[in-house]
């Protein structure tokens, strides 16, 4: 997609899997405070929550139980009846070992050992419910009657503690248990009762930007974390693939196909479906059969691998006919484009989509793929194309900052038909920085209706060129799209970041620190930059002026950054810190600088002006390496890695300015 905000000529839109274990992930969280509170849903039906950890994404409904805890730190059984999903299965498995119990799986239990416990999995829990007089309750009823709805409850049946977690379908199944993950503390299943389900079909991340394509290590691992956060959707749709653009006629060699297939296994064992997205716009012929068959062609061979979603984007190409059988087949002008267009991808639904068993609906990105108004050429587009084809759409703006349900509503109006809208799925352009490939955007996702869900098929983040960065962001989306109205962003970054950082408070620290220096979002004034950093200037500045002594804050901010080299790759994730090796640099000269030019303003202050020049040349060296081009881009070369809104460099700048130089 073509980005406002750069010139014309540059393009925009934006591993092992994830090496933080399951057990690992909980104790982050129970150790850096964040088992606290739930919030049910907004309508108030929810009972007493106060024992009820804090669950992400948000529940629709949870409320503690009276029972006490279940323990998983002894002998375990796990009541999984044939059929159920294996994924879980494991998943559950996985998780009581790293309580410190034994697992022991069975397909039905009637005289367990005394002194063990249980977990009950599955889609068939009626019997199970019905143990613990919840086979009536209305909630529960309301969550195992929706696509990917599950429920836990805990009680006494056969005479040991029991977690029932029963799943409308095993995508609900999956999605449970990552909710018995977060209930997990000290060695037990918190005592709850939870009903629950996703109020957006579509939920995922769409790997949609230009720059260098992420690693297949990395692709891998944030599937596995999307399927953690109860997502279910990972496109494959990488801009500087020359398979899926340039080449696109071209079919995979056999290194590359498996490749493929594992990522596909890995979206189908963690509960997402692999959606391949083949980009033909750049010169096919519309009217030209040898292109359709290219097309089918290659949609045919992922088809084998096991690809059952797959979508054709028609973004950023020409804006009208290209080729001369096409402007004698529809004519110039862009509605003729779209009549076209629509001509293609009705044929690839006719000849490939529609008789294929299992695939989903075809999407598509329309050439003109944002703004809500009508248009000649949504208007052609919404009559010709089959009215079962989805469209991707990105807001009213190619990165919107403000994404509302009257928008989307209208959205859907103008690619549909009168009296018929179109389905619509967004594509999120946030975190996604190729566009401003020297900036890291790390605030919370804001600006998106509550009730989206009301109107839009689904919602998908584009992240950032740094998968490892965009994992918060990811987070952040998985709560909005499962319960936008129970979606808070700070305490969802919040929880995205302990859960990244892990247990260690100096981690914390650091990480809460690196991220306040990369809140600015396109300056936009509900992410003002370096909001922390910024507040401790302005009380330095204060202070110094009035002739106070500075509160310490500003210089001990800036000891913290000195150390984010040390810190962050002690992170539980890694990758976080491997992404931000450049920001992270700059990041710690700064914090020099910074410590430096406080030296010099308090040496100034007493007269030493020996002292003070010594600290002006240490903070003038700093300002000059922060500032090298040490970020490699794909197509950009070299660039200087900028921190929010240059804080820092301001600064250490307005620092030098009140001290003469000798």
């Amino acid at each position: 997609m073509n980005n406002a905000p750069i010139s014309a000529g540059a393009r925009r839109r934006r591993p092992v899997f994830l090496l933080i274990a399951g057990v690992a992930l909980v104790a982050a969280l129970v150790v850096s405070g964040w088992f606290v509170v739930a919030h049910d849903r907004p309508d108030g039906k929810g009972g007493d929550v106060a024992a009820v950890p804090s669950i992400f994404p948000v529940p629709q409904h949870a409320r503690a139980e009276a029972g006490g805890p279940v323990p998983l730190n002894g002998h375990v059984y796990v009541v999984a009846p044939e059929g159920t999903d294996q994924a879980s299965v494991d998943a559950v498995r996985d998780l009581i070992a790293g309580a410190g119990g034994t697992a022991e799986v069975v397909t039905t239990l009637s005289t367990p050992r005394q002194g063990a416990s249980a977990i009950r999995v599955g889609t068939d829990s009626d019997a199970a419910l019905k143990a613990l007089r919840l086979d009536g309750d209305p909630e529960i009823r309301s969550a195992l009657e929706r696509p990917e709805g599950y429920a836990v409850a805990t009680g006494t049946i056969e005479g040991i503690p029991t977690a029932v977690l029963a799943g409308r379908d095993n995508d609900g199944v999956f999605h449970g248990v990552q909710t018995l993950r977060q209930l997990l503390k000290d060695g037990a299943l918190a005592a709850v009762r939870i009903s629950d389900w996703p109020l957006t079909e579509t939920r995922g991340v769409i790997e949609g930007f230009y720059g260098t394509p992420w690693s297949h290590q990395a692709r891998l691992d944030v599937i596995e974390f999307a399927g953690r956060q109860k997502m279910n959707t990972y496109i494959y749709s990488p801009k500087d693939d020359p398979l899926l653009r340039e080449k696109w006629r071209d079919l995979y060699s056999n290194q590359e196909l498996g490749e493929l297939r594992e990522l596909i296994d890995a979206a189908a064992a963690n509960h997402l479906r692999f959606s391949y997205a083949l980009s033909p716009g750049i010169d096919v012929c519309y009217s030209r059969a040898s292109d359709l068959d290219d097309a089918v062609a290659k949609l045919e061979s992922l088809y084998s691998l096991g690809v059952r979603s797959f979508v054709i984007p028609l973004d950023d190409i020409a804006t009208k006919v290209q080729c001369a059988e096409d402007l004698r087949e529809f004519g110039s002008g862009q509605a003729n484009l779209a009549k076209a267009q629509a001509s293609f991808l009705n044929d690839i639904n006719e000849k490939f989509i529609s008789g294929k068993d299992g695939v989903l609906p075809l999407e598509t990105v329309p050439t003109f793929y944002n703004g809500s108004r009508s248009t000649p050429y949504k208007r052609e587009l919404g009559t010709a194309l089959n009215p079962g084809i989805v469209v991707q759409w990105t807001g009213e703006e190619v990165v919107s900052h403000r994404i509302t349900l009257d928008s989307a509503k209208t959205a859907g109006d103008s690619y549909g038909r009168p009296g018929s809208p179109r389905d619509i799925v967004l594509w999120d352009n946030y975190p996604v920085n190729d566009y401003s490939q020297d900036r890291l955007f790390l605030a919370p996702v804001i600006g998106r209706d509550a009730d989206l869900y009301k109107t839009v098929r689904g919602i998908v983040t584009n992240p950032m060129i740094e998968p490892y960065l965009s994992l918060p962001a990811i987070f952040n989306y998985a709560d909005l799209s499962w319960n936008g109205p129970a979606y808070h962003p700070d305490e969802s970054m919040n929880a995205a970041l302990s859960l990244l950082a892990g247990p260690d408070p100096e981690v914390q620290a650091a990480v809460r620190a690196f991220v306040d220096l990369n809140q600015d979002w396109q300056d936009d004034e509900l992410t003002p930059s370096a909001p922390e950093l910024r507040r401790d200037i302005d009380q330095f500045w204060q202070d110094y002026d009035a002739g106070r002594v500075p509160s310490g804050g500003l210089k001990a901010r800036a000891v913290l950054l000195q150390r984010l080299p040390e810190l962050l790759p002690r992170m539980a994730q890694p990758g976080f810190a491997q992404d931000a090796t450049a920001w992270v640099a700059a990041s710690a000269e700064y914090g020099h600088g910074v410590e430096d030019a406080l030296v010099m303003l308090e040496a100034t202050k007493r007269g030493d002006t020996a002292s003070a020049a010594a600290a002006r040349k240490s903070a003038e060296g700093a300002l000059t390496t922060a500032a090298a081009k040490t970020q490699p881009t794909l197509e950009r070369g070299v660039v200087t890695p900028v921190l929010g809104g240059s804080e820092l460099k301001s600064f250490i700048e307005q620092a030098l300015q009140r001290v003469p130089a000798p």
